[in-house]
C-alpha cells in the first residue's frame, strides 16, 4: 500500500476537489446534481466577503477531507490484507469511473499519472490505427502537464482528424483528470488542413493546443 499524498487546499474554489468529476463519472443523474451543488457551495464560500467564514469553511473541507481520506486509506489496506483476492479487488475498484475520480482526489490510486496515461493511449490505439494514426506521450512534467504527440498519416478530411484528435483528448481526460493539462502536439498534413489555424502553427511545423482542465468546466456550469 502506498503513502497517501498529503492534501493541501489553497483556496476553496481552487481546490473544488483539486477536479471536477465528469458527468461520464456520475452514475445517475442524481448523484451528478450533487457535485454540482458541492461546487456551487465551495465557489459561494470561497466568494464570500467575510475573511472568518472562508477560513471556516476551509478547515471544514480539510478536516473532512482528512478524515474520509484516512478511512478510505484504511479500506483499502484491509483489502489488500486478503492476499490477491483483495489486490483484484483493488485494481477493479481503480478501473471504475466514479471510484478511481476518488482514489485519485485522495492519492490513493493505484496507478499513477504516467501509468494512466500510458494505459489510455494504449487501449486507443486500434481506433487510432483505423483513421491512419498514432499517439504517444512526449513528456509529462512535475506539476502534472501532459504532453502527447499525435499523428495522422492520412491527407483525409480536416472534420475526421478532428475528430480523433477529440477522441484522443477524451481519453486521456478520462484516465487522468488530475492531470493539470493536457497538450497534444499535432502532426501531419490532415491536421493541419483543418479550418482552424493555431498561433502555434504560425510560429513553427507543429501545432500545440492546450487542452485545460478547467472545473468550472467540466462541472457543467
Amino acid at each position: 500500500m502506498r503513502v497517501r499524498q498529503k492534501q493541501t487546499v489553497p483556496s476553496l474554489a481552487g481546490m473544488h476537489f483539486r477536479f471536477t468529476l465528469k458527468e461520464t463519472m456520475a452514475q445517475g443523474a442524481e448523484l451528478q446534481k450533487q457535485v454540482q451543488r458541492i461546487g456551487q457551495i465551495v465557489e459561494q464560500l470561497d466568494s464570500t466577503a467575510d475573511p472568518s467564514v472562508r477560513a471556516m469553511g476551509k478547515e471544514l473541507i480539510e478536516s473532512m477531507m482528512a478524515l474520509h481520506g484516512a478511512a478510505i486509506e484504511r479500506i483499502l489496506e484491509l483489502v489488500s490484507e486478503t492476499g490477491e483476492a483483495g489486490g483484484t479487488v483493488i485494481r477493479k475498484c481503480a478501473g471504475d469511473q466514479l471510484v478511481s475520480s476518488l482514489l485519485l482526489l485522495y492519492g490513493l490510486h493505484p496507478d499513477d499519472l504516467p501509468t494512466r496515461v500510458t494505459r489510455a493511449l494504449e487501449k486507443l490505439r486500434p481506433h487510432l490505427q483505423l483513421h491512419a494514426a498514432s499517439a504517444e506521450l512526449a513528456s509529462l512534467s512535475d506539476d502534472g502537464r501532459v504532453v502527447v504527440r499525435l499523428e495522422v498519416k492520412s491527407s483525409g478530411c480536416g472534420s475526421s482528424a478532428a475528430s480523433v484528435k477529440s477522441t484522443l483528448e477524451a481519453a486521456i481526460q478520462d484516465a487522468a483528470p488530475d492531470a493539470s493539462s493536457i497538450v497534444v502536439q499535432e502532426i501531419g498534413a490532415a491536421l493541419a488542413q483543418s479550418g482552424f489555424v493555431s498561433l502555434a502553427q504560425l510560429q513553427g511545423s507543429q501545432a500545440m493546443t492546450a487542452v485545460p482542465v478547467a472545473s468550472a468546466q467540466r462541472s457543467g456550469d
